[in-house]
C-alpha cells in the first residue's frame, strides 16, 4: 500500500529535462543498438549458463558411439553403430530404423576394425 503513492508520484509528476531533450536519428540508433547488444549478449549468457548446467551440449555417453554413415538413397542410410563393445548395422529410413545385421560376432570385428563395404558383404 505504501508503494502506490511513490508510482502515483512517478506517473504524475512531469519530466522537464526528459521533455526538453530532442533526440536525433543518430542517438536513437545508438541506444537501438546498444539495447540489442545488451539483449543478444543476455541471451548468450544464459545460454552459456543452462548449457554448463544441464549438459545440453551432451545428448548421451560414451555408450553409444557412430562408427560409420553411409548414404544409399535421399532419404535412406546405412549406420555402423558400436553399443557397448557390440557393433550393429542400421538401415535408416523414413519409415523408422530397423537392425540389419549384428556385425560383433564376427572374427574379423573384433581383431581390427573392417571397413563399411566388408561389414556389408559379411552381413549378406
Amino acid at each position: 500500500m505504501q508503494l502506490l503513492p511513490v508510482v502515483l508520484l512517478l506517473i504524475l509528476t512531469p519530466a522537464p529535462a526528459r521533455a526538453a531533450e530532442s533526440f536525433s536519428m543518430g542517438s536513437a540508433l545508438l541506444q537501438t543498438s546498444w539495447a540489442l547488444l545488451l539483449v543478444a549478449g543476455l541471451i548468450l549468457a544464459i545460454y552459456g549458463i543452462a548449457k554448463k548446467r544441464f549438459s545440453l551440449g551432451k545428448i548421451g555417453g560414451s555408450a553409444i558411439k557412430i562408427v560409420e554413415l553411409r548414404p544409399i538413397m535421399p532419404k535412406s542410410t546405412l549406420a555402423l553403430v558400436e553399443i557397448r563393445g557390440k557393433e550393429y548395422l542400421l538401415g535408416i529410413s523414413a519409415n523408422g530404423i530397423h537392425l540389419i545385421a549384428d556385425v560383433s560376432g564376427n572374427a574379423d570385428a573384433r581383431d581390427a576394425k573392417p571397413d563399411f563395404e566388408s561389414l556389408l558383404a559379411a552381413s549378406k
